[in-house]
């Protein structure tokens, strides 16, 4: 009995602020899975789905073009190093307000912008959602960078020396030994991505707040719109317990087998 009077502190606010509310989810939900069919719902449903799939990929890439240019002896490791991780340590919604300046019709990009034919970028369907997605990956690719460079340098270099007298060139090498080994490095990675671009929507609080005409209305942003806004509970419930199906299913059927070809020597 005296283990559970200390832990009776934690499991009241664990049940106070996850499982009573997640039950209330579950309950209103439930009944409510119909309005996911709605068009502004569907809609917010596909534009996360592409979200996701421009997201992640371009993060993982640009973190390891970075965690390259780090590895390297090259003079870019120091532009690297500013460039890419500065924004890991900046708070989302400051990362977010310097593009909302820079994007700006008022901006002092706004001859540049004018010369791309990109007055308002942000008013423009297309633009503001490439503009949230650029800036979500910029936000990310710093982290994923330091996961690809701790995979570098566990890679044996007697494997790259063995590739260059083999006469491997600096890209066969790469594709033939470096790539197989971040396997692991590339799948963790992956997963982290996926998750933070499901899971990080401060950016779009500052940037869009879902438009224009709904382009950048990621799922979570329009559950906040639906219950703290519009007092929807019931709509918002049902997306919410919607991304949670897609994560669960992630988690139990795509993930394990996924993994199975993640390590090079299996």
């Amino acid at each position: 009995m005296r283990p559970w009077l200390f832990l009776l502190p934690t499991l009241v606010f664990l049940a106070a602020f996850t499982y009573v509310p997640a039950l209330r989810i579950a309950i209103e939900g439930l009944p409510a899975l119909p309005k996911l069919l709605v068009p502004e719902n569907a809609s917010s449903l596909r534009v996360t789905l592409l979200y996701v799939l421009l997201n992640v990929p371009l993060s993982i890439l640009l973190g390891l073009l970075a965690a390259l240019a780090l590895e390297g002896n090259g003079r870019l490791r120091q532009w690297v190093r500013v460039l890419v991780f500065h924004p890991v340590i900046l708070p989302t919604v400051a990362f977010a307000a310097v593009f909302l300046y820079l994007l700006n019709p008022l901006g002092p990009l706004q001859g540049l912008l004018r010369g791309l034919g990109l007055q308002n970028p942000l008013g423009d369907p297309l633009g503001a959602f490439l503009a949230v997605v650029l800036v979500g990956v910029l936000k990310d690719a710093g982290l994923y960078m330091l996961y690809y460079l701790a995979g570098l340098q566990n890679i044996p270099k007697e494997l790259l020396e063995a590739a260059q007298v083999d006469g491997a060139g600096r890209a066969l090498a790469f594709f033939k030994v470096t790539w197989p080994l971040l396997t692991p490095t590339t799948f963790f990675v992956g997963v982290m991505a996926a998750l933070g671009a499901l899971r990080n929507v401060d950016h779009i609080f500052i940037l869009t707040k879902g438009g224009p005409t709904g382009a950048t209305d990621h799922v979570l942003y329009r559950v906040y719109t639906l219950g703290f806004e519009y007092f929807d509970f019931p709509a918002a419930s049902a997306l919410s317990l919607a991304l949670l199906a897609f994560l669960g299913l992630l988690a139990l059927v795509a993930l394990p087998r996924l993994e199975r070809g993640v390590h090079y020597d299996a």
